[in-house]
């Protein structure tokens, strides 16, 4: 019995053809495995109090940061034994699919519906509701939540958010 005979133009046409089945499988197992997600700049949280230590200045009034142990960072007046008067947070958001800036973004957005309005210029993303304000670094969330005081005036904290962002994203 005879072999059937393919033509070297039929032997190319099929090698191309397999050549671009193949790319495109590796293609879309990398995109399964992860490999195209966006991770973010944040496997971690940055230490509370050092991470805002040189933006402190931009507050205008001499603040005492003391880390309360949950890597959150309290600022207090000196002498003041009550409650801090700013409390700095931080959240890393790392899901486990998919590009961690976006979902730190959503996480984010959330905050919208509960009367947050959008505060243009700060970070990649910021909202802001009365003494409350939180913006997004990336993958990094940063809660900055002010007891009323007059020692430090909403335009200092607003100053002092945007150069701990600055500080953030270098």
């Amino acid at each position: 019995m005879e072999q059937p005979v393919i033509s070297r133009r039929r032997r190319r046409a099929l090698i191309a053809v397999m050549a671009v089945v193949f790319v495109v499988a590796a293609a879309f197992t990398a995109y399964l495995a992860g490999v195209f997600d966006d991770e973010g700049s944040y496997r971690s949280e940055p230490r509370a109090c050092a991470a805002l230590e040189p933006s402190l200045p931009r507050l205008g009034a001499t603040y005492v940061p003391k880390d309360d142990g949950k890597n959150n960072c309290g600022l207090w007046l000196p002498g003041a034994d009550d409650a801090p008067k700013i409390t700095v947070a931080y959240a890393v958001i790392a899901p486990a699919r998919g590009d961690a800036p976006d979902a730190a973004s959503s996480k984010l957005q959330e905050f919208a519906a509960l009367g947050f309005s959008v505060l243009p210029n700060l970070a990649d993303e910021a909202y802001i509701r009365d003494t409350n304000l939180y913006f997004r670094v990336s993958n990094l969330l940063v809660g900055i939540t002010t007891e009323p005081d007059p020692a430090t005036t909403p335009a200092a904290v607003l100053a002092f958010a945007r150069d701990l962002a600055t500080h953030l994203q270098s």
